[in-house]
């Protein structure tokens, strides 16, 4: 068997692969990362690519002030009672060295934007919420700088070069001139990209694409298409993994220790069987193909102990009948629509977290059918908003004709189509027209704040968030608790380092990311908690191991 030999090896390509590497490199020693696909960035690189990390520099240089007391205060209320992987000490790791691996990739060549107008989640709900926004984004980054890597980037030509924080606005399609502005912002890159033969980019494409070239620029070692196969544990320490490169299994030995950041189980349909709520389908998840659990499992065989593997990244969604993945966060949110289980009930506020929307989902179907549920919108909805890919007023043909969408000139046959209680239908959208009318949601709060005023429309009063659903053709369509990705896995210290059973060090095993149960427990308190979290531990875990192994305190 040949054999290779770094000081670190890194199994994945996610969010924390590069910071890790190049903070290894720092320290004078070497480190690989192993990437079993052909594309690089895992599922960071098809997400929003935002990361929440409160106090970071580029909202403090935006004139946002932030302060570790408040920021504390609320992640501790987002995440909820302690628990392993949302340790005190853990969340601690998270604020203090989140800031630092934001300043260490600037350092090294990574171009980021504060995202305003990007609101916390939860700012009017949990003390020390900041409503102009803790999360940042990649710049545009045009695709041809990576020259032949290129072609390592999971991008769908035609998707629009946007940073995420700019959807909300773009979706409006010029409603209020803070979307004529964004409209007219993507157009100029898209007309860039059509006359000059730039490959301008957005979203995780270019966090990652930016990302693979600081790696190139740094000559850090990468090996795509090379899957991790096994660790090698010795006495109780794992120094090093087999992986399978060009038809060839290679041991490489690793001095200092292994990261995992090869993601959850997503994409393992027994996997999912066995840990996350019924019903479920593994057709729901739109993480990355690679989301497969093996790295997970390999770690669990050397007796690592887990947390929290019933949670997901939830986003609810729906199956168009084009097949392609959509998931929904602007859609129910928006004037003119609600969401109700199977007994015509509204059960949750439509314009929060899409992750609490997925949690809200399952609580209900404990005691109440809400898997599915439906989105109810009345015909203005269809005219003024996005739905998918379908543009304001243009519903594609064939979502009514194949039964996608349900669509009715009155509440009780669109029940009648959905085999819902028409009366119970009728009661629930009564009740929420007075509540539109009046501009506050009695049931759920509903529109109050500015992540919701974000995810609405701005020129709708007297909520932007709330209108009324009386003008017909009223539609219907199902909405699944579908996500991006698992969120519980392996139990991790404040060093990331990964725990077994009795709570004991596994040594020379780290975890970050998606592998690992989450610093933010069963929340998501801002865009980009996921990808802030795994930077922050996947930082921590090569600055551990860099120092280790030198004689300095551990």
């Amino acid at each position: 068997m040949a054999a290779e030999e770094f000081d670190f090896v890194i199994i994945g390509s996610g969010a924390a692969s590069v910071a890790a590497a190049l903070k290894v490199k720092e320290a004078g020693k070497t480190a690989l990362i192993v990437e079993k696909r052909e594309f690089f960035g895992g599922s960071t690189a098809l997400s929003g690519g935002v990361i929440w990390i409160p106090c970071n520099s580029l909202q403090r240089e935006a004139g946002v002030s932030d302060t570790p007391e408040r920021a504390r205060a609320y992640l501790d209320a987002c995440a909820g009672p302690e628990n392993k992987g949302s340790s005190a000490q853990r969340r601690s790791t998270f604020l203090e060295e989140g800031p630092a691996a934001i300043d260490f990739l600037r350092k090294h060549g990574m171009k980021l934007v504060h995202a305003e107008t990007y609101s916390d989640y939860h700012e009017t709900v949990y003390p020390g919420g900041e409503a102009q926004s803790r999360a940042i984004v990649p710049e545009i980054f045009d695709l041809n700088e990576l020259g032949e890597d290129s072609d390592r980037i999971d991008f769908t030509p035609g998707t629009p070069p946007l940073m995420t924080h700019e959807t909300g606005r773009l979706m409006l399609f010029g409603r209020g001139w803070a979307s004529k502005y964004i409209v007219a912002r993507v157009g100029l890159r898209m007309l860039q990209n059509k006359l000059f033969g730039r490959k301008l980019i957005g979203h995780g494409n270019s966090l990652q694409g930016r990302l693979l070239q600081i790696a190139r620029r740094e000559n850090l070692n990468i090996w795509m298409e090379t899957p991790a196969t096994g660790l090698i544990s010795d006495n109780g320490r794992v120094n090093g993994v087999t992986v399978l490169r060009d038809g060839e299994t290679i041991e490489v030995k690793a001095r200092d220790g292994v990261l995992l950041n090869a993601g959850g189980f997503a994409r393992n349909a027994d996997m999912r069987k066995e840990h996350l709520p019924n019903p479920d389908d593994v057709e729901w998840t739109i993480s990355n193909k690679g989301d497969t659990g093996e790295v997970l499992q390999m770690a669990m065989d050397l007796g690592a102990d887990t947390e929290n593997t019933d949670l997901a990244w939830w986003v609810p969604g729906t199956f168009p009948p084009n097949g392609e993945p959509h998931v929904v966060v602007f859609e129910y949110a928006r004037p003119h629509a609600i969401v109700v289980d199977q007994q015509g009930q509204r059960y949750t506020n439509e314009a929060t977290s899409y992750v609490q929307i997925g949690l809200n989902i399952w609580k209900r179907h404990e005691t109440d059918p809400a898997v599915p549920s439906w989105i109810i919108m009345d015909g203005r909805h269809r005219q003024r908003y996005t739905f998918s890919s379908a543009l304001p007023g243009k519903t594609p043909d064939d979502w009514v004709s194949s039964g996608y969408m349900k669509q009715a000139e009155t509440i009780e046959d669109l029940a009648r189509q959905c085999e819902l209680p028409a009366e119970q239908l009728k009661a629930t959208v009564e009740r929420f027209n007075g509540f539109a009318r009046e501009g506050i949601d009695h049931d759920f709060g509903r529109g109050v704040g500015a992540y919701p005023h974000y995810l609405g429309d701005p020129t709708n009063k007297p909520n932007a968030s709330l209108g009324t659903l009386e003008k017909p053709p009223f539609n219907a369509i199902k909405l699944y608790p579908r996500d991006v990705g698992t969120c519980g896995g392996l139990v991790t210290d404040e060093h990331a380092r990964v725990l077994d059973k009795d709570g004991s060090v596994i040594p020379g095993l780290y975890a970050t990311g998606n592998t690992t149960s989450s610093v933010h427990g069963p929340s998501y308190p801002g865009a980009g908690a996921s990808i802030g979290a795994s930077l922050a531990f996947g930082y921590a875990a090569a600055k551990h191991a860099a120092r280790s192994n030198t004689g300095a305190a551990a």
